[in-house]
């Protein structure tokens, strides 16, 4: 196999967000409305809002905008959450868990206006397809006792008025070409995105509503001061009334109370050569969204040019890109010997965020209003999120997030999960399990 190139495929197909930055030798203003912290989505949704309604605002990126996770995820675009429906009901009761999934759908619902060719659509505004593809995705299971939880999951969401379909598996080998699977969950709903091109097309909407946009710019110090803040970086000092925080798994030391909250967690990909239409349409059936029911899950999809793009955690140790890249590899090619000759090209990572109860969060901590932990369902939360937090901040009511209390992780924690590979242990070891039942 050639050695994967460490480069991230959905780059080569998107335009580069940087084009819509201020060049680094203009002088950065003293006084704005907002700072917005981290150039991601939630940044850029909230960046672009909080101008819309008026403000003046600075958007501050440490590194470059396609650095962080949201031009590197999957691009899928799904109803759901890290925890399960059952531990929402039991939490929330059935009301207080329809309030959740109506929340999901209305962040799928977003990103579909933003990504599409309607009057809320980028496609106009900013001359870049953000490749919305309307497909659903399917949740799949590798054994007998992996279909009993997923026929589980699918009667609660059922019971909360959620459109889903059971498959047995004849029902998944027919829509995936692939035997390695007993079963699996299929959702209509939602679908996928290049997600680099609508991070791009989301910084020439922010631009155009007026935000000021600096890469390579660290926040280096939040001060309180009267009236507001001021946020030190290395080209000097900027006064602000708020502060939004759209760092997520990315939260450095200028964070202490997130990073005593939110749980950063790596996940990475590999991309195939473009493939023959023929093998193409084999791999990718109609072209659904794909993921597993592994505690070590993969999730896999195609591209807009062709590719398959293949992803998941394959330790919570710290590990190699070409070692992650071979392992990942493996996965594919166990999944479908299809592709067993196709050239893997491409292989990246990046870090997402959990909250210990795998539920979002938005918060204000020490100055500073965050939206994190989605926990991989952030494509089609931290947009929605980001443009409620800022109608809360500006007298509007609280996201649905704000209103459950965020507490520490309840170990000593202050940003490395030096926990998570004892964690992992046992997720591999009930894995294990679960497929030998």
């Amino acid at each position: 196999m050639q050695r994967p190139l460490h480069a991230v495929a959905w780059h080569e197909d998107a335009p580069n967000p940087s084009n819509a930055a201020t060049p680094s030798n203009q002088p950065l203003p003293t006084s704005v409305d907002w700072i917005v912290i981290g150039g991601g989505f939630s940044g850029l949704a909230a960046a672009r809002r909080a101008a819309e309604r008026g403000a003046r605002v600075l958007l501050l990126e440490k590194g470059g905008l396609q650095d962080g996770a949201s031009s590197r995820n999957g691009g899928m675009v799904h109803v759901g959450f890290g925890a399960s429906t059952s531990s929402i009901i039991k939490r929330f009761g059935a009301d207080g868990a329809r309030e959740w999934f109506d929340l999901s759908r209305a962040g799928v619902r977003r990103i579909q206006q933003l990504a599409t060719a309607g009057p809320e659509g980028l496609i106009s505004s900013t001359g870049i397809d953000p490749n919305w593809s309307e497909t659903g995705h399917l949740e799949l299971a590798r054994s007998a006792r992996g279909v009993a939880d997923l026929q589980g999951e699918a009667e609660l969401r059922a019971s909360l008025g959620l459109p889903v379909r059971l498959l047995d598996q004849t029902a998944v080998q027919s829509l995936t070409n692939s035997s390695a699977f007993a079963g699996g969950l299929a959702v209509d709903e939602g679908g996928g995105v290049q997600p680099a091109r609508l991070q791009a097309a989301m910084a020439l909407a922010a631009r155009a509503a007026g935000v000021e946009i600096r890469e390579q710019m660290p926040a280096t110090g939040i001060i309180q001061i009267a009236g507001g803040y001021e946020v030190r970086t290395p080209r000097g000092s900027i006064r602000t009334q708020h502060i939004f925080g759209g760092v997520n798994g990315y939260a450095d030391r200028l964070f202490p109370a997130l990073r005593r909250r939110a749980i950063p967690v790596g996940s990475f990909m590999i991309a195939t050569e473009p493939l023959a239409p023929e093998l193409l349409a084999q791999v990718s059936g109609n072209g659904e969204m794909r993921f597993d029911t592994r505690n070590f899950l993969s999730y896999w999809r195609p591209t807009p040019d062709g590719r398959i793009a293949f992803g998941g955690r394959t330790s919570f140790w710290p590990d190699s890109l070409p070692r992650i890249a071979r392992t990942l590899t493996a996965r594919m090619r166990e999944i479908h010997p299809q592709l067993a000759s196709t050239t893997v090209t491409h292989a990246w990572g990046g870090r997402l965020s959990f909250a210990f109860d795998r539920l979002p969060r938005v918060t204000r901590l020490d100055g500073v209003t965050h939206v994190s932990g989605c926990a991989g369902s952030g494509v089609a939360l931290m947009t929605l999120l980001a443009e409620q937090t800022i109608d809360w901040e500006l007298g509007g009511d609280p996201p649905l997030p704000a209103r459950i209390p965020w507490h520490p992780v309840p170990v000593p924690y202050e940003g490395f999960p030096w926990f998570l590979p004892v964690a992992g242990i046992g997720f591999a070891l009930e894995d294990w399990w679960s497929e030998r039942r």
